[in-house]
Formats: structure tokens, sequence, C-alpha cells
């Protein structure tokens, strides 16, 4: 059965499944994509995290609206009409998402591309823990290629990009410190690309389409 969105849709009970926690070998939180499964459906589906504030646990089972990502439907997002920090946001998971995730090269890039993303929406509360694995992960290096990609960013935005192909998961309720997270998943094409398993031996594994671990927080927590 697909899974159809369209603004304001509502999926009761998303049910992450967590099948593979992968490993952290180097400080990194662990980084998009994530899969979770659709209660009621029986469908994955891949998530992508542009929200460091709040954490979603494995197990776990969250309410979630699923709308086109758009400025008409930005104000129903979890941090309301930022329009241009979700456009700065998606150009940034476009980037993670076209990152090879069999090589350590492609790996470390989607790390440097979901701390980037991270930083759009961080706020103060969160933003000693987010320096913290910063530094675990490699220090001021890993600080500069942030920084890089975030201020690539800002100029894609500024030069006319428009996210396309993607829609955004927020959670019902939103805007609350005990909210669960918001994740873009694409709209078209699959939603659970299958083609990137790794060997066991792989170490470097910060994020894979295996890895339905929808968490931030080392060992058992998402931000």
């Amino acid at each position: 059965m697909a899974l159809v969105s369209a603004p304001g849709m509502l999926f009761g009970d998303v049910i992450l499944d967590w099948s593979s926690p992968g490993n952290n070998p180097v400080g990194y939180y662990y980084v998009s994509p994530y899969t979770a499964t659709v209660k009621g459906l029986g469908q994955q589906i891949v998530l992508y995290c542009i929200d460091f504030n709040h954490e979603v646990a494995p197990p776990n089972e969250w309410n979630a609206v699923i709308a086109s990502l758009n400025s008409a439907d930005s104000a129903s997002f979890q941090y309301g009409a930022q329009w241009t920090k979700y456009e700065e946001a998606a150009w940034l998971i476009d980037q993670l998402s076209a990152a090879d995730g069999t090589t350590a090269t492609g790996l470390h890039q989607r790390a440097i591309d979901q701390y980037a993303a991270w930083e759009i929406f961080l706020d103060a509360a969160h933003t000693g823990a987010y320096n913290s694995s910063v530094q675990a992960a490699g220090g001021t290096p890993f600080a500069n290629e942030i920084s890089a990609a975030y201020s690539a960013a800002l100029a894609a935005v500024g030069n006319g990009y428009t996210p396309t192909g993607w829609d955004v998961l927020t959670p019902d309720p939103r805007g609350l410190s005990t909210s669960t997270q918001e994740f873009l998943t694409p709209s078209t094409g699959p939603r659970f690309p299958t083609s990137e398993v790794p060997e066991p031996s792989t170490i470097f594994l910060l994020g894979t389409t295996i890895a339905a671990l929808v968490m931030h927080r080392r060992k058992t927590v998402s931000h």
C-alpha cells in the first residue's frame, strides 16, 4: 500500500523500527537517514532529521502530521513560519541524501551535512550538547567543515534554491519541550533506498539505509 502525502494529512502511531543501531566510534551522534514504520500500513519510510532540540528514543511510537515542504504549510511545522530556515535545512539534506553511504568519505560528508542541518534550528538549551559532540567528533577541523556547509546552504537559498521532492513529518503535538523530532521524508520515488547495505565490519557507520535508529543521543536517545 502506498503512503500518499498531502498537506495536513494525519498519521497516528508512527512506529520506530529500530533494526540496526550502527555504531559511533568517533563521538558522532547517529546521523540520517533513519527509518520508521507507519502503523496500520506497515510501510517503512526514510527520515532525515532537521531537529536537534527534541528527542525520539527507541522503542517509541508517536503521532505525526505529514505535509508538503512548502511555504504555504510552514506555519504548521515544528518551528512555525520560518520558511527560509526550512529551505536551508532542505538544501543540506539534499546534499546528505546524495552522499555515498557506502564509503568513509561519503559517511563523513553525511555527518557534516547533518550537523549543519541541526544547527539551523539549534536553540540555546541544546547548544552545549551540540558543541560537545562536535568536539568529540573532530574538534576544530570538523567545526570548520560544518560552518562551510552551513554557509553554502545560506548562499544556495540566497541564490534562489527552492526545495523539491520533500515532505515534512511534524510531531503532533508540535512546538512543545516534550514534542518529538521533526524530519524530512522524500515525497516522490522510493522512500526507503535499498542500495546501501555496508558490510558488518564497517566501523564508520554514521548513517545507512538500514539504520532505523531515529536517535541522536549516543546509545539510546535522540535529539
